[in-house]
């Protein structure tokens, strides 16, 4: 029995969406091909001619979709596909690459591109505004509870007003599902209508009569209805969705309809949810009474950096992708500055951030992707951050005014009447106060001298040294600096972004990426050290003692004192009390000049050789990781007993003892610290050393 198969959409062979660029479908295209060649040329893989046929047609699909007139065509039949299928078949889907061997209707559930390769139960940031997927932050628990306590105290009139996509639905079909028995609900988000259309629409939601186009009579049903509902107990309710788009005139008539009541309460309650253009129609002066009634009012505002974080975690954790997709955290930061914290924007780059990872056979978020998710979906600036504005408008002002100044008070002309110094007088001057030729001496390298105050600088010129050379030049090519005021001097020539591209070259260094060709880093230097050289950040609040138990060269944070700003540098060596660092220069110095200055905040820079799994490996993990984990602690000799997949007592325990003896938490869960601990230790990868043994 033969059983047709139905032409193929492209896009759905490929795992891609309809818009997706061509950069995108080279990615999609050459990630299958790797898989399916690999599998072809495994000899224990089975139906190699289906296979084969598999990759004739992911060439066919590639073919056809990189050809724009063949593109264009395919669209074409696409759509006209679509309308009858729309009519007949609600639930079907063009055939994925699961569904290349099964015949036509063979399934009726949708599926997500990407779903099966991260393992998530559904699609995590659609757009759609599912309750189950509100994530309450601090914001968003405010907005709710200034609802239920309207509805609680019966007031009239509440009005919850946001920015486009920050979540009002959300709340508000939450909110409506969490109502308990005793509510009468009218649920309107269709704000383009009539003052006898909202009266309709009232009624219909609320099962009453509502075919009558007189205004007075569908009033009459209502208010029969709502004191039938008062003896019963009940509340009712009107919440309109989208209330910045009403009518003046569907405003008032909702004014109107507030003064159905009884002598001790009111009979209905409204809810005006909207965008902040709402409180501008408000303003006019004919709704000035309407406004005077809405008691309760609140603005649910954008998510801030954590909240975001939080938002994008709890978003994947109810997809059940907890541990399966790793966000890196500058990757989310810019996320963040491009979505602005708004909830929609947030949603709209992870997903399409998701299906590039897909297409790159990758489940790490970096800021690479992100980046190239944004510029597909193409019009979105990242937010300002108080440093940029700093830089760019602040900074150069500041620069002008201290010019002018300096212009003034050093340059002006001398008032040469009060002070007459004649030609005869010079000579008489040159014999009172001979000069003193300097004997030459030891080369030595001069500091810059940050231009402060005329005391300052004077009480900074006498202190200061010229940086010495050691005392055996051959051994080392560093500056010593001996004291603090030397280091603070050497840091403040250097703006912020400056110190922390030099320190982010150090960490390079040390991971062994020749820089020689050129530069490797730009203004993001931290971010690309995760985006572009797969290293992953970690950051701590500690002291030395800290960060060479972990033993990974480390950026620090650096307050220089007197308002001097914020710097970075580079920690590479510690030798006893001295320390390496890197900054312009490599710089040796005893640690107990950095230690004041320090802000006790270090970055560490990290490979996940083996792409561990994210804050999973603890007690009842299972997988190939735990067989890993228990051989090289085995090596290390805190592992006795039986290889096993389960991650089980004696496991944990092997791991206490390990975190113990390396003087980090022993919790018996094998996260980040005791990663980068195991990774450092073992011979076999190849990483960096704070404290050589």
């Amino acid at each position: 029995m033969i059983i047709e198969v139905q032409q193929r959409n492209f896009y759905q062979v490929l795992g891609l969406p309809a818009d997706a660029s061509q950069d995108i479908i080279d990615h999609a295209y050459k990630g299958l091909i790797r898989r399916f060649d690999s599998a072809v040329s495994d000899p224990s893989q089975k139906n190699q001619a289906s296979l084969k046929r598999k990759i004739a047609l992911l060439q066919e699909a590639y073919d056809t979709l990189s050809n724009k007139e063949k593109r264009h065509e395919h669209d074409q039949w696409i759509e006209e596909q679509v309308k009858p299928a729309s009519r007949t078949t609600p639930n079907s889907h063009p055939a994925t690459l699961r569904d290349w061997e099964m015949p036509v209707d063979a399934k009726n559930k949708p599926s997500n591109i990407y779903q099966d390769y991260f393992g998530l139960s559904e699609k995590p940031f659609d757009l759609t505004p599912d309750p189950k997927y509100l994530y309450l932050s601090p914001k968003h628990k405010e907005v709710l509870a200034h609802l239920v306590y309207g509805i609680q105290e019966n007031n009239g009139f509440l009005k919850i007003i946001g920015e486009v996509g920050t979540g009002k639905t959300m709340i508000c079909r939450t909110f409506l599902k969490e109502l308990h028995v005793g509510f009468s609900i009218a649920y309107i988000f269709n704000p383009g209508i009539d003052e006898l259309e909202l009266l309709q629409t009232i009624n219909s939601e609320l099962g009453l009569p509502s075919e009558s186009s007189s205004k007075k009579k569908l009033m009459d049903i209502l208010n029969k209805f709502l004191l039938e509902e008062r003896k019963k107990g009940h509340r009712v309710v009107v919440i309109i969705d989208e209330a910045q788009d009403l009518l003046p005139t569907v405003l008032e008539q909702l004014r109107l309809l507030s003064n159905l009541e009884t002598e001790t309460e009111k009979l209905i309650q409204i809810v005006l949810i909207g965008q902040p253009e709402l409180d501008k129609v408000l303003a006019e002066e004919d709704l000035r009474q309407l406004k005077q009634r809405i008691t309760i009012q609140w603005e649910l505002l954008p998510l801030n950096l954590d909240e975001t974080r939080g938002y994008i975690q709890h978003r994947l954790n109810v997809a059940l992708g907890k541990g399966k997709v790793e966000l890196t955290r500058s990757g989310t930061e810019l996320i963040f500055r491009y979505a602005k914290g708004i909830p929609r924007m947030i949603n709209v780059i992870s997903d399409r951030a998701l299906l590039i990872a897909y297409t790159q056979n990758t489940k790490t978020i970096n800021c690479k992707i992100i980046r190239r998710a944004v510029k597909d979906i193409g019009g979105l600036k990242p937010s300002i951050s108080w440093v940029e504005i700093f830089w760019k408008f602040v900074a150069p002002a500041a620069a002008m005014v201290g010019l002018i100044f300096f212009i003034v008070h050093d340059f002006a002309l001398p008032d040469l009447k009060t002070n007459p110094i004649g030609d005869s007088d010079i000579p008489k001057i040159l014999q009172e106060n001979p000069v003193e030729l300097a004997k030459p001496g030891p080369l030595v390298q001069k500091e810059f001298v940050p231009e402060f105050s005329s005391l300052e600088k004077l009480d900074a010129m006498e202190k200061m040294e010229a940086v010495s050379l050691p005392e055996n030049p051959a051994s080392s090519d560093a500056l010593v600096l001996s004291q603090s005021e030397k280091l603070v001097t050497y840091l403040s020539s250097l703006s912020l972004e400056e110190s922390k591209i030099e320190a982010a070259k150090w960490i390079l260094e040390s991971w062994g990426f020749d820089q020689s060709g050129g530069e490797l880093v730009d203004g993001q230097a931290l971010e690309n050290l995760e985006a572009e050289f797969e290293l992953s950040s970690y950051e701590l609040n500690g002291n030395f003692k800290r960060l060479t138990n972990l033993n990974y060269p480390a950026i620090l944070e650096v307050a220089l004192p007197n308002s001097m700003g914020t710097k970075y540098l580079a920690l590479n060596r510690v030798k006893g009390e001295h320390g390496v660092f890197g900054s312009v220069d490599k710089l040796e110095m005893p640690l107990e000049i950095i230690n004041p200055l320090w802000t006790r905040k270090a970055i560490i820079f990290w490979k996940d050789f083996e792409s561990l799994p994210v804050d999973q490996l603890e007690q009842g993990y299972e997988g190939k990781e735990v067989i890993w984990l228990q051989k090289n602690l085995r090596l290390l000799g805190f592992f006795m007993g039986r290889e096993a997949s389960t991650y089980g007592l004696k496991t944990e325990k092997a791991v206490r003892k390990f975190q113990r003896t390396n003087n980090i938490k022993d919790d018996g869960k094998f996260y980040t610290e005791s990663k980068m601990l195991l990774y450092n230790l073992l011979d076999i990868y190849p990483t960096p050393k704070l404290v050589e043994p």
